[in-house]
């Protein structure tokens, strides 16, 4: 008997390979138990033993693998045999720890080698990590040991491995591909390549492990199911946590805590697989995003990872289009705002400004006017960043500044190309501002964002910005303020007895009116989770641009001047007008009132 090259079959996968030999009867059981015996006096491997004993050959192997689970037999001895673009989908080290090698790719469908049946059990998360159907063939084990010799060591000079029924295989059988940033890199390449090894890259080994991307999944698809706007994964000195972000308010997840705590470095990396992020990169924050798709909807994924003392943490906001109400008509406008809004985005040109603070709701008011205003015969450019809802009918341009390409470059790129509305999804600088408001002198109706408390500030703002008065009060047509409250649970509303009258008289009530009004809260059940909320509900204030208005900008009168002057002779309604409204009608507790 020759003796034979290690083929690098792990143990656990060398006894699940013998028992498939033995139950497909390509062996017999005595012939197992005679390899056995001597594999273990000879610490030499299992299927390297049955094969020198000439019981069945790689070939045989290979050939019943492909017949019991119905799978083609490929030959991947040459550089040809493997596609470059298809190596890089899956990083090495997974390619190593569960012996499964991509080697073609077209028209989405993935082509994978495997050459132990177990693997197959790898398929589902190769399919998670490309997002492609995958196909799986099988070689024989010389095949996968030339392989991944090649791939993972491919300065050193490695003894050819040969079958007993085959030439021995060439060495230069694979081609070594230089790896993209987002795939983990083995350290001998890392090497030839330039790169800083660092022990942390043995995570991504764990990362692709079946408990991690099981808990990946879970965490996302349980955020999905609980209408939760964003999940935190974060990292401290002596623990981990994951939480929900639902109806505006952080909530711990416990049932994870143990899960995450053994997996923190590897659910992190799995997250940046998902989002197309650089794996190797822990020193810089990085943003990606991903898509997934459930039975019923499909739910994009904009992820934030920072850099913090204690490993990387993880922000993602979750933007379910399925489940946003895009419509004036279903925002929870008051009856005048609603009109209000309406007649200045129906106007032929003019420009319409959403405020509020981050997450209150500015993106799903701009889209909801979009929704009104996309029919055939309008053309639509938007400047966002990022897109976060794609709208049919509707041209999306992503921004990115690092490339030069910012608001304001893509707004004067979109007055050449003929469009009745624009929207920026933000005026961040006095050149944005400028450009914005000469595109709605000059015919269009244009759609925007600030940040700032409330809709009359807005023109403060714009002043301070050094706009002229003249051109705002010409240009503007409306201002939508809006902040995002939580609902009372239905389940558990009760009377808020505890409110004291200088309470009241705080949020807008007189004495007399205190003594009278009913003020409503959440008691907290099972539906709600003890909170007392379920949902939320937006609060808004619509100021349209009047002629009372104008004269004000061009007086530069104050913020409480302009506000009052809109309210006694416009009938213009705050938010705090609103909000106490809410509370009277018990759909929002005191505790939501600002």
């Amino acid at each position: 008997m020759a003796p034979r090259s290690n083929l690098r079959i792990k143990k656990d996968a060398a006894t699940h390979v013998a028992s498939f030999l033995v139950t497909n009867s390509l062996i017999s059981a005595e012939q197992l138990d005679q390899a056995v015996t001597s594999s273990t006096e000879s610490d030499r491997g299992l299927i390297e033993t049955i094969i020198e004993f000439g019981f069945t050959t790689e070939d045989q192997i290979a050939s019943g693998v492909g017949k019991m689970y119905g799978l083609e037999v490929a030959h991947l001895d040459g550089p040809e045999n493997i596609q470059g673009d298809a190596l890089k989908l899956i990083p090495l080290t997974f390619i190593e720890q569960n012996r499964i090698v991509p080697f073609e790719e077209n028209a989405g469908i993935l082509k994978v080698a495997i050459s132990e049946p177990n693997s197959l059990n790898t398929v589902p998360g190769v399919r998670t990590i490309t997002n492609k159907k995958v196909v799986p063939y099988v070689i024989n084990f010389s095949n996968m040991a030339g392989i991944l010799d090649r791939l993972l060591r491919p300065d050193e000079e490695v003894a050819p491995t040969s079958s007993n029924n085959a030439a021995p295989a060439k060495r230069s059988g694979v081609k070594t591909v230089e790896r993209k940033k987002t795939a983990p890199i083995s350290a001998a390449m890392a090497k030839k390549l330039g790169a800083k090894e660092e022990k942390k890259d043995a995570v991504s080994e764990e990362a692709l492990s079946s408990e991690v991307v099981l808990l990946v999944d879970q965490i996302v698809r349980d955020a999905i199911e609980a209408g939760v706007s964003d999940i935190h994964i974060e990292p401290y000195k002596t623990s981990h946590r994951v939480r929900y972000r639902k109806d505006g308010v952080l909530q711990e997840q416990e049932r994870f805590a143990e899960s995450l705590g053994k997996n923190y470095a590897a659910v992190t990396t799995r997250v940046k697989i998902m989002s197309k992020l650089d794996i190797a990169e822990r020193r810089l924050p990085q943003d990606g995003a991903f898509t997934i798709e459930t039975d019923s909807k499909e739910v994009d994924f904009r992820v934030s990872v920072l850099p913090t003392a204690f490993g990387e943490r993880v922000v993602t906001r979750l933007l379910d289009s399925s489940s946003a109400n895009l419509s004036l008509e279903k925002m929870g406008l008051s009856e005048t705002d609603e009109k209000a809004l309406k007649h200045a985005v129906d106007a032929p040109q003019g420009l319409v400004l959403v405020t509020g603070p981050t997450g209150s709701g500015k993106s799903t008011t701009l889209y909801s006017v979009l929704e009104r205003l996309n029919q055939e015969g309008v053309n639509i450019l938007t400047a966002e960043d990022p897109v976060e809802y794609n709208m049919e009918g509707v041209g999306q341009v992503h921004v990115k500044d690092e490339i030069g390409l910012t608001f304001s470059s893509a707004l004067r790129s979109f007055l050449r190309q003929d469009p009745e509305v624009i929207m920026v999804g933000e005026i961040r600088d006095q050149d944005t501002a400028n450009i914005a408001i000469k595109a709605a002198l000059t015919g269009h109706m244009v759609l925007s964002t600030l940040h700032t408390n409330d809709s009359v500030s807005t023109i403060t703002r714009l002043l301070n910005m050094d706009i002229p008065p003249y051109l705002i009060s010409s240009s503007l047509a409306a201002i939508v303020a809006q902040r995002l409250a939580r609902k009372i649970c239905d389940e558990c509303r009760e009377l808020d007895e505890n409110l004291t009258t200088d309470q009241f008289q705080t949020m807008g009530f007189s004495a007399e009116e205190a003594s009278r009004v009913k003020i409503y809260k959440g008691a907290g059940c099972d539906k709600c989770g003890g909170s007392g909320c379920s949902g939320r509900r937006g609060i808004y204030e619509v100021l349209r641009i009047t002629d009372n208005v104008r004269e004000g900008i061009l007086k530069q009168k104050t913020t409480l001047e302009l506000s009052e002057m809109a309210q006694e002779k416009d009938g213009f309604q705050t938010m705090q007008n609103m909000g106490r409204s809410l509370m009277l009608q018990g759909e929002v507790s005191a505790a939501e009132y600002r």
